[in-house]
């Protein structure tokens, strides 16, 4: 008979049941307190990018439905559809009586209407805007259209895969200059240039790492930041940074790196985390000796920048430097510090150092100081296309009323009949002169006419902004001219010192055709066709039908754009430049690998190596672009918004995508540009499917 051991029964269950708690996860691992972690303070050498990195490569796509009016009788009843069914509610909430058979008009079209907005966009921002006609839509062209006020939803996603509208994000107006990167020809897709504004702030991020997460280190973050970037708001001073959770901050642009928030990201993360007078001086001696070299000039640059005011000194240096390199990555430090000692060596970079323009033009462009106004002036009068343009761009940029700009308006103010009545009091008529010049109505596009000493040229937009830039101002048409495009035509004889203008209407809408007659200056012309009622789109269309017809004294050139290369970024984040791998080389349509960089927006523009003037005959080679994407069709039957968003989310280091328009005509390389024709002999166009460097240079990520 075996004893029973008091106690061993219990002793034994109490044994596995510490087991099991001391492998059992309590109820804090599980809970939201799980997540809460020792926060352990930044070392001596850890900068902001040792602790968060900028998300900023989210893009979100919007769509709408919308009508396309003014057509020349190429528009058409659209059949019965999702498109029309939405079209029909949306003019009916608007108030708008018999609104299926206003769609019935042969001067209307439905399109389907399509945006991308990108991370760090505001509303007073401009988005290009695709527009395509709907699939059994019988439209011919939407040449000549104008795009009437349209929302735009987000793109919803439901729990079967079915697609339909979100919430409302942004509004898309304005005229349709027909055809995309794609499909330059297709008269039933078009862009409305600059003609989208987002309703709300699509904001940058700077996301803490998850190894580093924590209220303490966010609000470290946010007081690191705003001790170094900080601007005046509604009369105080506001940082740049806003802590929102422990995992992440809103992280706003200085308007003084407005144009390069690439470079911005880089120096918010070269910002040490832990400061002093001591540190300082030693960080300012050893980045000092680095940016002497050449090697680690641009990321040292960056570094000094970081610091503030206290290393000007330092970066002052670096102009000594008989280095091209070392002198253009302290002057360009200098100029976002607001110092100009560096201008004339940004502006020496700006002729002499492609890979470096566009970034060089962009620092001139932040300097508001009259050292930089001198210098962008001078670079209009040089004979190279990119500098040249680039230069009146950053002015434009850095003071839009600046009179070097040569702006000049485009629609005469209507005639008023004079008041019979006397006089009354200086109030009084000053009242009346005030309600007279608000009469004028807004142009249509912007006109410049630079009094440049180089050689005559026209420059035309096709992306972001409906702009022509004259240079020279005694540029004159080449007689004879034989033109039209859609209702206006241009003639003069071979020996005519004018020209005549005329604008032929359908006899059905009761308006009789008008002619008049004008001086042969180019500008001029294009002033007396914009009176006559032809928009933007038609305008350039009768410049590039001058050009290949060889009735301009110079070139046309469409969109030319500086080319922003990998060097620029490779040497600010301090990168050694990976060999070149002959069978992996990627197509001109496909990303580079230094696209994938981080703070690369610049680089998710259609870029085209061979900027060069058009010949004027035409070809057959095709611009150096990948195709936009194309308008996808909208569902059949709208779900209820339950479901959850389709937008890209912010993602870090991002493959770039290119969303920027591209003009129709073919570029060539630069060989072909040298052999062409002088400005007194011949004319050409060129178009490569680029935007503005002033542009694309603007919320880069990180």
């Amino acid at each position: 008979m075996r004893r029973k051991l008091p106690g061993r029964g219990g002793a034994l269950f109490l044994a596995i049941a510490m087991v099991m708690l001391a492998v059992a996860p309590s109820p804090a691992a599980v809970g939201p307190s799980s997540k809460r972690k020792k926060e352990r303070p930044p070392k001596i050498q850890e900068t902001v990018g040792d602790l968060a990195y900028v998300v900023s490569s989210g893009e979100i796509i919007v769509e709408g439905v919308g009508l396309v009016t003014g057509l020349e009788n190429t528009g058409a009843d659209s059949p019965p559809s999702a498109y029309r069914k939405a079209l029909v509610d949306e003019m009916t909430k608007a108030g708008v009586e018999h609104a299926e058979r206003l769609l019935a008009s042969p001067q209307l079209s439905i399109v389907m209407v399509r945006m991308v907005i990108p991370m760090g966009v505001g509303p007073r921002d401009p988005i290009d805007v695709q527009v395509q006609v709907p699939p059994g839509c019988p439209t011919k062209s939407l040449a000549g259209g104008h795009l009437i006020a349209t929302r735009l939803y987000a793109v919803a996603r439901g729990g079967h895969g079915e697609t339909f509208r979100d919430k409302e994000m942004a509004i898309a107006r304005g005229p349709v200059m027909i055809g995309s990167v794609a499909r330059p020809d297709d008269p039933k897709i078009g862009r409305v240039l600059g003609g989208g504004h987002v309703l709300k702030e699509n904001p940058f991020h700077l996301v803490i790492k998850e190894s580093r997460e924590g209220y303490y280190t966010a609000k470290l973050l946010e007081s690191v930041v705003n001790a170094r970037f900080h601007q005046p708001r509604d009369g105080h001073q506001k940082g740049m940074a806003t802590g929102k959770t422990p995992r992440y901050l809103v992280l706003d642009v200085p308007a003084l790196y407005h144009e390069n928030q690439a470079r911005y990201f880089k120096v918010v993360q070269s910002i040490p985390m832990i400061d002093g007078p001591e540190l300082r001086v030693r960080r300012t001696a050893e980045w000092g000796k680095e940016l002497l070299d050449p090697k680690t000039a641009g990321s040292a640059a960056v570094k000094l920048e970081a610091l503030g005011n206290g290393s000007i000194d330092a970066l002052k240096k670096g102009l000594e430097s008989n280095d091209p390199r070392v002198k253009f990555f302290s002057a360009e430090s200098l100029a976002y510090l607001n110092e100009t000692a560096g201008v004339e060596a940004l502006g020496e970079a700006a002729i002499k150092l492609p890979e470096f323009r566009p970034y060089a033009l962009a620092a001139l462009a932040a300097l508001d100081q009259s050292a930089s106004h001198i210098v962008l002036r001078k670079l209009m009068d040089q004979p190279d296309i990119l500098v040249r343009y680039g230069a009146f761009s950053a002015l434009r940029t850095l003071d839009p009323s600046d009179g070097y700009l040569g702006r000049v308006g485009v629609l005469d103010a209507p005639k008023v009949e004079e008041d019979d009545e006397p006089a009354g009091d200086a109030m009084a008529m000053e009242i009346t002169a005030a309600a007279r010049r608000r009469l004028r109505p807004d142009d249509p596009f912007a006109l410049y006419l630079v009094d440049s000493d180089g050689p005559p040229m026209v420059h035309v937009s096709r992306t972001r902004r409906s702009e022509i830039v004259v240079f020279g101002r005694r540029q004159k048409l080449l007689p004879p001219i034989v033109l039209d495009q859609g209702e206006v035509m241009v003639n003069a004889s071979e020996n005519d010192e004018v020209v005549e203008l005329s604008r032929i209407v359908p006899a059905t809408s009761g308006e009789s055709d008008v002619k008049v007659r004008s001086s042969l200056e180019v500008a001029e012309v294009i002033r007396r066709v914009a009176n006559l009622g032809a928009t933007y789109p038609q305008i350039v269309g009768l410049l590039e039908k001058s050009s290949k017809q060889k009735n301009l004294p110079g070139l046309l050139v469409i969109d030319a754009v500086p080319v922003a290369g990998p060097t620029y970024l490779e040497a600010i984040a301090g990168l050694e430049k990976p060999k070149k791998d002959d069978a992996i080389d990627r197509t001109s349509g496909d990303a580079q690998w230094w696209q994938r960089l981080p703070g690369l927006r610049l680089l998710r523009r259609d870029h085209d190596t061979n900027p060069a003037p058009m010949p004027s005959a035409p070809s057959t080679a095709k611009a150096n672009s990948a195709p936009a994407a194309e308008l996808p069709p909208l569902p059949e039957a709208p779900a209820p918004s339950t479901g959850t968003a389709t937008a890209t989310g912010p993602r870090r280091d991002d493959a770039v995508k290119q969303t920027a328009g591209s003009s129709t005509t073919p570029a060539v390389n630069p060989a072909e540009a040298a052999s062409t024709p002088s400005p007194a002999t011949g004319a050409g166009t060129s178009s490569p499917p680029r935007r503005r460097f002033l542009d694309f240079l603007r919320r880069e990520q990180d």
